[in-house]
């Protein structure tokens, strides 16, 4: 479908349950629908990882930082929160971005509208503003990793085989059915919006999956292998634990890799501390 376009009979109802002050009708899309980036990313103009720096304002504000953008009165980034503590959007204003402002709404379209049209339970309202003196900075860092190839070894893809080889394969399969199940629930009407990887968490079938016990770590490790799984990792740090769980303070550079990088780098680590 060409863009820019108006949303269609399907998406008007996903957006209007989301934000009941949105005007459907004249809401232009600029974006398609994608699980690979969300509104972090695009308010940095990063299309091929999702970010998430934590859900304290202070999260954003140490993440923007490193792309030139302080925290001011008025700017052209907006982040939006329930509170300081539970933060859930950003969104750019600008030249390039329509009249107005312009969101990726989690894995939804993205989309250009009025601020206020997306105040309400989902987003709750905006808490802060960023602007830089001339334009968004690319860090270095960012700018490398993006020119960086990913790529397990075939000493980890054996060491995965290794560990999920005891596994019964009864267990496997309904890991397998459950996971399935969980994974159609992450970009769902009612998730679809969310940039926070940890909404995912709040579903029965996520609790059915970790209902099967740390036993189905390294099945959950392998789903981590393909980094559009990256939604997992809450899964995988419930059942493997601190040991396992590896969190980036937003300070940190790393951050700048997203939930992707996160993902890979759990995996790493892992296997790592298996051997």
């Amino acid at each position: 479908m060409a863009l820019p376009r108006k949303l269609t009979a399907a998406e008007k109802p996903v957006f209007l349950s989301a934000f009941p002050l949105l005007d459907v009708d004249f809401t232009i899309v600029t974006g398609e629908p994608s699980g690979v980036y969300n509104c972090i990313s695009w308010t940095v103009g990063v299309t091929n990882f999702w970010h998430w720096p934590g859900s304290n304002l202070t999260d954003f504000d140490n993440f923007y930082n490193q792309f030139g953008l302080t925290r001011k009165t008025k700017g052209h980034v907006a982040a939006w929160g329930l509170a300081n503590n539970s933060m859930t959007h950003g969104c750019i204003s600008g030249p390039t971005h329509g009249p107005c402002w312009e969101s990726k709404c989690g894995s939804l379209a993205r989309i250009q509208h009025c601020l206020n049209e997306l105040n309400g339970p989902s987003y709750g309202h905006v808490i802060a503003y960023y602007a830089t003196k001339f334009k968004i900075i690319i860090p270095k860092y960012l700018k490398l990793y993006m020119k960086r190839i990913r790529r397990f070894t075939p000493d980890d893809l054996k060491q995965i085989k290794e560990l999920r080889a005891p596994i019964p394969r009864s267990v496997v399969t309904s890991f397998e059915t459950k996971f399935k199940a969980w994974k159609k629930t992450w970009f769902s009407p009612e998730l679809a919006f969310n940039s926070n990887p940890y909404s995912r968490a709040g579903t029965r079938e996520f609790r059915e999956l970790v209902g099967m016990g740390n036993g189905i770590v390294p099945l959950l490790a392998e789903k981590l292998m393909d980094e559009s799984n990256f939604m997992a990792l809450s899964a995988f740090e419930q059942l493997a634990g601190k040991k396992w769980t590896l969190r980036i303070d937003s300070k940190d550079e790393k951050v700048l890799e997203g939930e992707q990088g996160r993902a890979f780098r759990t995996v790493k680590n892992y296997l790592e501390s298996s051997k």
